[in-house]
Order: structure tokens, then C-alpha cells, then sequence
């Protein structure tokens, strides 16, 4: 199964803008928020966070609760942790104006008990 989602980073921006602490709190964790607050662009960050949530969805085939997809960093590379399960076929890119993912969700990629 395979999700790609894109973002514009300045729609992330409006809405942090408009609903904060808000809109972190129901759409990121609170290791996510920690995560991108460290970085030197947080806005292309979480874009790229919210954009692999996006893509699992569609990979999944269905409408899924916000939080309970984590995006973590595992040896550098993002991973989604989804109910117990650790899913390494994410890709995340952002520049300035764009944030990509891409998750390829099979068997291989699924690494049960490992959130």
C-alpha cells in the first residue's frame, strides 16, 4: 500500500498562527512537538510531520486519530509508530515552500511491538 501527501509549508504557518499551542496539541505528540521545536525551521518540520501522517492514512485506506501516529527519528531516518507497530517506509522532504511524503506500507516494513 502506498500514500503520498503534499503540504504548503505556509498553510502550516496560518494555522500555527491562528490556533497555536491549539492546533500542536491535536495533531502532534508531544515527543513531535519536542522534536521540531529544536529545529532551525519548525514550520518545514512539522509540515513534513503533518504530510507523513497524511500519506499512512492514505496508505491505510482510512481516516485515522491524529495522535496516534508518532513520527520519530530512528538511526536519522523517520519512522511511524502506529499502535505498538514501528513502519519504516516513510520518506519526508521539505524546502521553503513544500513539504513530501511518501509511506509504503508491506510486511517487510513493519516491525510489530517495536512504539
Amino acid at each position: 500500500m502506498v500514500g503520498i501527501d503534499i503540504v504548503d509549508i505556509a498553510r502550516i504557518k496560518n494555522v500555527m498562527e491562528r490556533y497555536g499551542e491549539r492546533f500542536l496539541n491535536k495533531v502532534f505528540t508531544d515527543e513531535e512537538i519536542r522534536y521540531t521545536q529544536g529545529k532551525r525551521r519548525v514550520q518545514e518540520s512539522l509540515a513534513g510531520r503533518f504530510a507523513a501522517k497524511e500519506a499512512f492514512m492514505k496508505a491505510m485506506g482510512r481516516r485515522l486519530s491524529w495522535k496516534e501516529i508518532e513520527i520519530s527519528q530512528v538511526d536519522g531516518r523517520p519512522h511511524i509508530c502506529y499502535k505498538e507497530t514501528l513502519y519504516n517506509g516513510v520518506s519526508i522532504s521539505h524546502e521553503r515552500t513544500y513539504a513530501v511524503s511518501v509511506v509504503v506500507i508491506d510486511e517487510r516494513g513493519r516491525i510489530e511491538g517495536k512504539g
